[in-house]
């Protein structure tokens, strides 16, 4: 599903991306990762909120992963105030407390981004590496290559419920059983992954991929009044997080 309702320019989302990404790495505060995490929320909700419910969904489908390197971060960073002892004997310093919460905050940040990013159009994606002056033939091996990459999962996708289908659990299985499964799994994988890549080098060579270096596409693309005001609240908030908070 495509978030028509807030259409901006990829330059907008770059930049926006950009911004979160930084402040939510580099960041050793709640603030400022809080404040982007709580714009992008209402972005996705304003724009799909049936999809961010998804988005929700498959964020928690790392859940367990996320809740494992939480707990490491806890025991092992043992910096700042004591918040939990027993008998004497600390076990929750707010250090690692702290960077257990930052943990989850940076990866919802970066899943929405993510997500965020897929809804750019490839024409749209094509327009922008256009109008800053990039090839054409990196700008189309680029573009087939993140066509590939959801191509290759969702083959993936298939092989795994086939072998579902087939009454298989592969998390019962020994090391070899596993082995082999995916072996069996990968082979037919690689064979459709090559088709396509036939038909996308024969794509290609039809619109003169290789002949010229550049080409010239002829239309508009321009940063809307939308876009502009965006910017500017995103640079407002970086020199408040960079200068008074």
């Amino acid at each position: 599903m495509r978030m028509s309702k807030i259409n901006f320019h990829f330059c907008t989302i770059l930049i926006i991306g950009s911004s979160a990404t930084l402040w939510a790495v580099y960041e050793t505060k709640f603030l400022m990762p809080l404040v982007w995490l709580s714009l992008l929320s209402i972005w996705i909700i304003f724009s799909a909120p049936a999809e961010f419910k998804m988005l929700l969904r498959r964020f928690s489908q790392i859940g367990f992963l996320l809740a494992v390197v939480s707990l490491l971060q806890i025991i092992f960073r043992r910096q700042g105030d004591v918040l939990l002892s027993i008998k004497g004997f600390a076990l929750i310093f707010s250090g690692g407390f702290r960077e257990a919460i930052l943990l989850w905050i940076r990866y919802m940040i970066i899943f929405m981004l993510a997500y965020i990013f897929a809804q750019v159009s490839v024409f749209e994606f094509l327009l922008f590496l256009n109008k800053i002056r990039i090839s054409l033939q990196f700008s189309l091996l680029l573009l087939t290559t993140l066509k590939f990459i959801p191509f290759i999962f969702n083959e993936a996708k298939k092989g795994l419920w086939a072998i579902r289908f087939r009454g298989i659990d592969i998390r019962r299985l020994s090391i070899k059983g596993k082995y082999i499964t995916f072996r069996k799994l990968l082979m037919p994988l690689l064979y459709r992954g090559i088709h396509y890549a036939s038909f996308s080098s024969i794509a290609l060579e039809l619109r003169g991929y290789g002949t010229v270096d550049r080409v010239k596409i002829y239309q508009a693309y321009p940063l809307k009044t939308l876009d502009f005001c965006v910017l500017t609240v995103v640079l407002i908030i970086n020199l408040c997080g960079i200068f008074v908070l």
